[in-house]
């Protein structure tokens, strides 16, 4: 991971990767060497080390972010079955890649090590202070947040593990905790990063690919809204809209530079990568597998949005091109596999907290919904529906068009299928998800696709059976019993 911050010396990255690289199979991990590790963690270089190798671990996770996040919804088209795209066809398998989540628990690993080792640091190196402490590890506790959101959102019910393999004593089979249980986890970790990550820092590239104030509110809105906790989602969306000086909407002549320059004023929080140190990632090769659905089509059309349609988010053939593409005139595409995976960006948290607003369903609150729609539409050179609604607009109608702006807007950003599956479980409405995904389908295949979603309880992967296999823990999630 490449960060503008004091730079780490060669013996600390070397032992930074010996110590962390145990993690890779976390929950099958024993304790290697703890007295080598606690022997690592005496200075501030070794703290930086430590959260370096935390995000470097955030890069191993984007690839089946978007897998989870994308390929079982409406906004993709797959024309065979392979080890990507089985998902589009809904036919769910345990002994499949899509339910490998050894690259989180990686990640969650190391997050759970720098919570537990640096605190100590100040105490042996006067050059690292409490406060310097304090705000790695609420890095580490963000990264820890975010890793267990996105294991809820697609397993469900997964093993909560919150220590660091420090000593025999700590027991990393353990069954799996309810959703609520990691949740209120997630909920606390945020809380706790919250009090003393930093705003922003030095270098753009930091500000925009580490955690910070900005990345912890957004993720906190993500987290309410999931749950249902829409006035405590509208208060962390709006945190993130004050930091004005910080977040704005680039202009719609700009709009493609989002995925070709990376890094943008609009982008709370990216994971980045950079061929010229090797840092590459397989986003474009998975997204080649699909091509975008008619679905979509549709969506830019009926707009007639010419800034994020044909061009920009796809070109001729349906291709994708968020990923692929460096240009939008000459049709240049980007030469090694490099492309950052955004996480958050300014128009998600928009929509997020329209969203929010619009189950609160007041008339101004409503009508702070539509305008929230409105200035993204308005940056995307789309009329703005302010017009025609105001406040008196029904919830079904707004719910609609909002999650209409989210796909046009966010499309291919491994959104979508989590979008349909929150709205319909807080709704109580499984047929949102299940039509809209079984008519972005073949006529031929609809009956079929049906018959695997119809049962909310099959909107979660099933557990691999490799972790089955090493934890006799382990109960396989009820659909696939």
């Amino acid at each position: 991971m490449k960060l503008n911050i004091r730079s780490i010396t060669i013996i600390a990255t070397i032992m930074v990767t010996l110590l962390l690289s145990g993690c890779k199979k976390y929950l099958d991990l024993k304790p290697q060497n703890s007295i080598t590790r606690e022997n690592f963690f005496k200075t501030k270089d070794d703290a930086v080390a430590s959260i370096v190798g935390t995000y470097d671990a955030l890069q191993g996770c984007v690839t089946q972010f978007l897998n989870w996040g994308e390929y079982r919804a409406d906004l993709v088209a797959a024309g065979s079955s392979n080890d990507v795209t089985y998902p589009y066809y809904q036919f769910m398998d345990k002994l499949k890649p899509v339910s490998d989540w050894s690259a989180v628990y990686n990640m969650i690993g190391r997050a759970n090590t720098v919570i537990e080792f640096v605190p100590g640091i100040p105490a042996v190196d006067d050059k690292f202070s409490v406060d310097d402490s304090k705000k790695i590890v609420a890095e580490a506790q963000f990264l820890r947040a975010l890793g267990y959101f996105y294991l809820v959102r697609t397993f469900k019910e997964v093993p909560l593990v919150l220590q660091a393999p420090s000593n025999d004593q700590v027991n990393f089979f353990v069954p799996k905790a309810t959703a609520d249980s990691v949740l209120n986890q997630v909920e606390a970790d945020l809380t706790a990063a919250e009090a003393v990550i930093p705003v922003t820092y030095e270098k753009n590239n930091d500000t925009r690919g580490r955690a910070t104030a900005g990345a912890v509110h957004a993720l906190q809105a993500d987290v309410y809204l999931w749950r249902g906790k829409y006035q405590q989602a509208a208060v962390a969306a709006q945190k993130v809209l004050d930091a004005t000086s910080i977040y704005s909407l680039v202009p719609s002549a700009s709009w493609f530079n989002i995925y070709s320059q990376k890094n943008t004023a609009e982008s709370i929080l990216e994971v980045q990568f950079d061929n010229s140190i090797q840092e590459t990632n397989g986003l474009i090769s998975s997204a080649n597998n699909f091509t975008m659905n008619n679905v979509l089509k549709t969506y830019f059309d009926g707009a007639t949005d010419v800034v994020r349609g044909l061009n920009n988010t796809y070109i001729n053939g349906a291709t994708w091109w968020k990923y692929s593409g460096l240009t939008t005139t000459t049709m240049v595409a980007r030469p090694t596999n490099d492309p950052n995976f955004i996480l958050y960006r300014l128009p998600d948290i928009m929509l997020m907290k329209a969203e929010a607003l619009s189950h609160l369903g007041s008339f101004d609150q409503k009508t702070e919904a539509i305008q929230l729609m409105d200035a993204v539409r308005v940056r995307a050179g789309v009329s703005p529906y302010g017009i025609y609604l105001d406040g008196n607009a029904p919830y079904s109608l707004l719910i609609e068009l909002i999650v209409q702006e989210r796909a046009m807007e966010l499309a291919l950003e491994g959104k979508r299928w989590f979008d349909l599956v929150r709205i319909a479980t807080n709704d109580k409405n499984p047929d949102f998800l299940i039509d809209r995904v079984v008519k972005s389908r073949s006529v031929g295949d609809r009956s079929l696709i049906k018959s695997r979603i119809i049962d909310p309880r099959s909107w979660y992967m099933p557990i691999s059976q490799y972790e089955l296999n090493r934890n006799p823990q382990l109960v396989q999630n009820p659909y696939y019993k």
